[in-house]
């Protein structure tokens, strides 16, 4: 299982959240598409689950709603497959040096999420 594979979300479901989300923060479609430099229909359609998003926009979609990305996936995707997930991204770093440069920089993330929750 892949944690951004098309096959794992329901569009629908993932559109749903993220017109929760936009509503939440009390932006119109139109609000929000500017933020995330797209158009009103692209929003609409992403609401409705016709149009899918890239795995390199969630995050950009995240920001603008002021939301984790997991936020996203609630429901989805457990821990389990989270863990593993990011287990198989590591064992695919061509190299030692890329495997512990991944974990410095996952150590960094992890403090300065630390420092911006306390």
């Amino acid at each position: 299982m892949q944690i951004l594979d098309k096959t794992l979300l329901n569009p629908q479901l993932f559109g749903a959240r993220i017109r929760q989300a936009r509503e939440m923060r009390g932006l119109s479609q139109e609000e929000f598409a500017a933020l995330i430099s797209r158009d009103q229909r692209a929003v609409s359609e992403y609401e409705q689950g016709k149009r899918r998003l890239s795995a390199v926009d969630i995050p950009k979609l995240a920001k603008a709603l002021n939301v984790p990305i997991i936020y996203f996936y609630e429901g989805e995707v457990g821990l389990n497959d989270l863990d593993r997930a990011l287990l198989d991204e590591f064992h695919r770093l061509p190299t030692p040096e890329a495997r512990q440069s991944a974990i410095s920089i996952l150590r960094e993330f992890s403090q300065a999420i630390e420092q911006h929750t306390a």
